[in-house]
């Protein structure tokens, strides 16, 4: 009676082993190529098969549903076993086609069935695959008012409201044979700055070779202060129909307080003849939320020898001044065009903007006679429609050749003039002789 009932509690506990155990298992995702994975090429990875249950494995056979043009395979084919808390590396190999795009995207999901305590045990997980990308942003060049500063993906720049912005993007196509075409370049801002929303194409960038596209915008002048991220999406497509493209994020710091030249010319905008000075007038905006009274401006052409710093301006919020200089040009200036720079500072020495203007000195000031007419010669004088006060230049009195002003006559008409006179003479001596002779 007692080894019956030994017996009876070792079956229990058999039994209760058995349905105590657990049949489950894992598989990695796995990934084909990478970023620098060619095209038309086979590519390998790992598949890592890992048996998270109490119980054996055996006979475990491996499957994905990507399409055949991937031509995916598995090395080995299947595992016969698998204990119990154990893991073991199946090797993935793939096609990559020609018209793979580029980055990582799933093209499907391996699959792996195996058997534990007779029932089928199944496991799932993602396949992707990788391709080098060949179109690539090389460099972002980022204008603030005047300020340029050259950005990499990441990197952060300081902006104001109004600030006018210059961004221009290179682009290149780093493919040793296949042309990129239709391109797309979009400029997307966020939050405040939402209305930063630009695109451009380029149709075509050769392989090997480089092109730039250019967006201007302005801050808007309500912008509160904050970091913004401004995202830069470039896309295209190769010549066997792979997709290729990257995004940068740039991020605006926004400072809201600063002082802006809203307003910038030159009276007159070129010399004219006689001049050898112009106005320059100058508008400062405060477009901060406070009084500043430590501002200044400097003006600088290296060309025209000039440079000056007006200091210790100020403004009030929201408030502007102008500033009027005279630049005097020197005698020995060249002709052309120069340029003047004009900077804006707050805070004494933190530069906030920056304008460019052109000047223009003329290749000569002379003076023709032509057809009675005195002429005054100025270079590429293209205003129609503002009429201006020329001084013109004394012509001056030739010594060398003389002349006498016609009477109408002739040569004829002078010798008759001269008989007449001759006559009258006569006719008033003889008229003289009668009255002395009847005295």
């Amino acid at each position: 009676m007692k080894k019956l009932l030994l017996f009876l509690v070792i079956l229990l506990m058999t039994v209760m082993s058995v349905n105590a155990q657990t049949w489950t298992m894992t598989l990695s995702a796995v990934t084909l190529g990478d970023s620098s994975q060619e095209r038309e090429e086979n590519a390998t990875a790992t598949l890592t098969v890992t048996n998270t249950g109490t119980g054996n494995l055996t006979d475990i056979t491996f499957s994905s549903s990507a399409a055949s043009v991937y031509n995916i395979g598995f090395s080995p084919s299947s595992v016969s076993s698998l204990l119990a808390g154990a893991s073991t590396a199946v090797t993935v190999e793939g096609y990559v086609p020609d018209d793979q795009d580029a980055g990582s995207e799933s093209i499907g999901a391996i699959t792996a069935t195996g058997t534990g305590n007779a029932s089928q045990v199944t496991a799932t997980s993602t396949l992707s695959m990788g391709a080098e990308n060949n179109l690539i942003i090389k460099d972002v060049d980022v204008t603030v008012n005047g300020d340029d500063e050259s950005l990499d993906d990441g990197d952060d720049v300081k902006v104001f409201p109004v600030a006018e912005i210059e961004m221009v993007i290179e682009l290149k196509n780093t493919h040793s044979d296949l042309n990129i075409e239709d391109i797309e370049v979009t400029v997307e801002g966020e939050d405040d700055l939402d209305d930063i929303d630009e695109d451009d194409d380029i149709s075509k960038i050769k392989d090997g070779k480089k092109d730039t596209v250019s967006f201007s915008f302005t801050i808007d002048e309500d912008a509160e202060d904050g970091n913004y991220d401004i995202e830069i999406i470039v896309e295209g497509e190769d010549e066997n129909g792979a997709m290729h493209g990257e995004t940068w994020t740039i991020e605006f710091e926004l400072d809201e307080e600063g002082i802006i030249i809203t307003k910038a010319e030159m009276i007159p905008e070129s010399l004219r003849c006689g001049e050898d000075s112009f106005d320059l007038r100058i508008e400062l905006t405060n477009v901060g939320t406070k009084d500043e009274d430590d501002i200044a401006i400097e003006i600088e052409s290296t060309t025209l020898d000039y440079e000056k710093r007006v200091s210790d301006l100020e403004i009030d919020e929201d408030d502007e001044i102008t500033r009027t200089l005279t630049v005097d040009v020197p005698a020995n200036a060249d002709s052309g065009t120069h340029v003047i720079e004009i900077r804006a500072f707050m805070d004494f020495d933190e530069q906030t903007h920056r304008k460019y203007l052109y000047f223009t000195v003329p290749s000569s000031c002379t003076v023709e006679d032509e057809e009675d007419e005195i002429v005054v010669v100025t270079p590429d004088d293209t205003d129609d429609e503002e009429e201006e006060d020329f001084e013109f230049v004394d012509a001056g009195t030739d010594t060398t050749t003389t002349s006498t002003a016609g009477t109408g006559f002739g040569v004829w008409g002078t010798v008759l003039m001269v008989l007449a006179n001759i006559l009258v003479l006569v006719i008033i001596v003889i008229l003289v002789v009668k009255f002395l002779v009847r005295a």
